[in-house]
């Protein structure tokens, strides 16, 4: 009796597991005709949930708090919590807003359809705390060209957590970030860089990027200056061409460099500057050039970094023999341009007189050509003759059959 007491339960059992099994699964089909969304808030703004029905059939819908406390049943509010309102309420929806968001309303929302089973549906409503502003600090405020220095970037309060980014110029930049918990469920975001800086970013804008979905991204940034050794670069004022015996020389040394060069020279290499030449500040002169003047100037600048040079090489060529003393004078590059227009003048010349040239040839070659067309008929019929005195008797042109005309030649 006992054995069949136990197998009449177990099939029971197993038919009860059936059944229920089969009712999960048609609340479950059922549950597809309840619909909601997961919101997204900023904190302070308004939120929107809505439950929708695909086929009513005239259950009611209702709204559940994340502690299952009723906000709207239909078109009535049981909650006191003036902030919600009702946006909307038909047979296939029931919308909802909340104003002034916190993070106290953070939580899974119910929609719940009174059927059979019940069905329900959950809205995930998710507060975002956008970040406070970024605060930049740089490990020094000055920086020496080739040398690395470090900048942090720091966000605080926020949900979820920020990312950072850095950008030199449009460059991005690899920084390391670590994210603190506190204590209120927010977070702090820290970020550090290390940049090796060269001359060329004096004056270019380190930034840190801060994003966030509740916000737009935030900004801050440091101006990067640096400080490099001078740049020299010697340049002729005069003379524009090469530099010839009896001409004058004038150079000047432009420099660059951060902090400014105070301190100019000028040098000559492996020898002394000429003694009558004027060096003033920045500038060099020499009069009366010749070619014991030869040799490599240089000019030397220097700051608080370092110091540079550049150099001139002056090599004097002899003077043009000319009777025009425009020749020899190269101030406005006037020899240059008339040694161009004698240039000119030749090439049209030869041009001239290779075309006369031509046409001596051709010409020649035409009177070649048709010299000795005409004919005389002095010599007809002599071709044939047997002798000579035969050819001048048969010739035309002379008197045949005549004794006293005849000519010998002996």
């Amino acid at each position: 009796m006992a054995y069949g007491y136990i197998s009449s339960a177990l099939m029971w059992s197993a038919f009860a597991a059936v059944l229920l099994t089969g009712a999960a699964q048609f609340a479950s089909a059922e549950s597809q005709n309840l619909e909601t969304d997961d919101v997204w808030v900023v904190e302070g703004e308004t939120a929107t949930i809505s439950c929708r029905v695909k086929n009513n059939d005239d259950s009611v819908i209702q709204l559940l708090n994340p502690n299952r406390q009723t906000i709207y049943f239909r078109d009535v509010r049981p909650l006191k919590d003036s902030r919600f309102q009702l946006v909307n309420f038909s047979e296939n929806e029931l919308r909802v807003s909340l104003t002034n968001v916190s993070l106290s309303d953070e939580g899974r929302y119910v929609c719940q359809l009174y059927t059979d089973p019940p069905q329900e549906a959950y809205a995930d409503l998710t507060v975002l705390v956008p970040p406070g502003n970024p605060i930049m600090e740089a490990e020094e405020d000055v920086v020496t060209e080739g040398n690395e220095t470090e900048m942090s970037c720091t966000t605080s309060s926020s949900k979820p957590p920020a990312k950072i980014r850095w950008l030199k110029g449009a460059q991005e930049l690899q920084g390391v970030s670590r994210v603190e918990d506190n204590y209120d469920s927010m977070y702090t975001v820290s970020s550090r860089v290390r940049v090796t800086v060269t001359k060329e970013d004096d004056g270019v804008a380190v930034r840190c990027v801060v994003e966030h979905p509740a916000i737009k991204d935030f900004t801050a940034q440091k101006i990067l200056e640096v400080q490099y050794k001078p740049e020299v670069k010697i340049s002729v004022e005069y003379p524009k061409g090469l530099t010839r015996e009896g001409e004058n020389l004038e150079l000047t040394c432009r420099t660059r460099g951060k902090p400014q060069p105070q301190e100019v020279s000028w040098m000559k290499v492996d020898d002394d500057v000429p003694p009558h030449a004027v060096i003033t500040g920045s500038e060099l002169y020499i009069e009366n050039l010749n070619k014991s003047f030869n040799g490599t100037y240089r000019c030397v600048a220097a700051n608080s970094i370092g110091e540079a040079y550049d150099d001139y090489i002056l090599y004097v060529y002899e003077s043009v023999p000319s009777s025009d003393p425009a020749l020899h004078d190269s101030r406005a590059g006037e020899g240059v341009q008339r040694s161009v227009d004698h240039a000119v003048i030749g090439g049209v010349v030869a041009v001239v007189m290779f075309a006369i040239l031509c046409a001596l040839i051709v010409l020649g070659r035409y009177f070649a050509r048709h010299k000795g067309t005409y004919f005389t008929h002095e010599a007809k019929g002599a071709d044939d003759a047997a002798d000579a005195d035969t050819a001048i008797i048969n010739a035309e042109g002379g008197v045949t059959h005549s004794d006293d005309k005849k000519e010998y030649y002996i």
